[in-house]
Order: structure tokens, then C-alpha cells, then sequence
């Protein structure tokens, strides 16, 4: 069946498409992900979606993730937090932390910075997404195990209808990729970027 939105009440979100993530020559290229980032043609796919979005008149929120200079408030609890610090990835203010020149968000379109792995935590996205009157959302990001599949058990919990474009979407390798999508199916739409498009004409 095809996939049905109320333009109106959608937002797109891109997540994390970072020079430190996806970029080849970023902090997190040792971890694979801007190699896979590119098998998979995922900045490529979230340049159409977005693009798609803009041109359907529903709006485009960035959500960048960015670790304060010094490190102070970094929770170094987990691997992922240690690995970053130690990298000295994704500080902000750096070039590591600024969303790549593919995907960048136009004057006027809201960015949302992060500090943690869920685009919700302790964000601001929550009164930006009730300024649209959103109710379905639509996910893209890098990495799928990570900021995607946080963000999306928030915001199914919250009450939203949230949909993955699965192809704008990547992680460390497709197996945590596919994991992820493979649990989210319970709480989410898995889509691709092609289905989006067609549902916002």
C-alpha cells in the first residue's frame, strides 16, 4: 500500500549527517561510517528528501550533535561518548561538527543542537515540532542504531507517528543497520526516501 502523509502535519527530520560521521575524511572514519554512509548513498538520498520536503512546503528541522569544547557535560558512561572525547570528534565551533555541505540547511530552517544520543533529550525539538503542528515524522540520519533509532522510541512514546526513510540511513555496518530497522518496525514506517517523495506530491 502506498505510503500516505498529511503534508500539513509532517516534518522531516535529518539527523547527524555530520562531517565527523559521513565524511571520509572525518574523526569517525575509522569506525566505518562515512565508508558505509557512502556504499549505502545516503547523503545523496537525504539531499533528495530534503529537497522534496522544500519544494511540498514541509518543513526541514537539522538536528546536529555537538560536545561543548573542554568536554564539559560529556557523559563518558558509554563507549560511543569515550570514543568521541578521546577522538576529539564532534566538538562544536569545529568543522567536525558542522553538518556537511550536501545536506546544509537553508536560512530559516531550525537546527537543533543535541548533547546526547536522542534527538529529544533535552532538546528544544519538542516545542519546535508543536510550532508546526506536527504529528508525523519523518527520520533520516547517521547512525541508524544510534540517533535514529533514539529519537524514534522518544517520539513514538510521545505519541507521534514516525516514519524512517530507511535509504537516508546508515550505521557502523549494515548489520546494525538492518538490527535496528528490524526493531524499529514495531514503533515506526520503515520507507525509503522514494516513497516519502511520492507521498508529499
Amino acid at each position: 500500500m502506498a505510503l500516505s502523509l498529511d503534508k500539513a502535519h509532517t516534518v522531516v527530520l535529518a539527523m547527524d549527517y555530520l562531517n565527523d560521521i559521513v565524511h571520509p575524511e572525518g574523526k569517525f572514519a575509522g569506525w566505518g561510517m562515512p565508508a558505509e554512509a557512502a556504499r549505502r548513498n545516503v547523503l545523496a538520498n537525504a539531499k533528495r528528501l530534503i529537497e522534496t520536503a522544500r519544494g511540498a512546503g514541509v518543513p526541514v528541522v537539522h538536528v546536529r550533535v555537538a560536545l561543548r569544547p573542554g568536554l564539559a557535560g560529556v557523559p563518558l558512561n558509554a563507549p560511543i561518548w569515550q570514543g568521541a572525547a578521546g577522538a576529539q570528534a564532534l566538538i562544536d565551533g569545529t568543522w567536525g561538527a558542522e553538518i556537511h555541505d550536501d545536506v546544509k540547511p537553508l536560512p530559516g530552517e531550525v537546527v537543533v543542537t543535541k548533547r546526547r544520543i536522542s534527538a529529544v533529550y533535552n532538546t528544544d525539538l519538542l516545542s519546535v515540532l508543536a510550532g508546526y503542528n506536527a504529528k508525523t515524522l519523518v527520520l533520516g540520519g547517521v547512525s541508524t542504531n544510534f540517533v535514529v533509532e533514539g529519537t524514534a522510541r522518544d517520539a513514538s512514546d510521545l505519541g507521534y507517528e514516525v516514519i524512517i526513510a530507511e535509504d537516508c540511513c546508515s550505521a557502523g555496518n549494515e548489520e546494525h543497520h538492518q538490527a535496528a530497522l528490524g526493531s524499529l518496525g514495531m514503533l515506526a514506517t520503515i520507507s525509503s526516501s522514494g516513497e516519502v517523495a511520492a507521498a508529499f506530491k
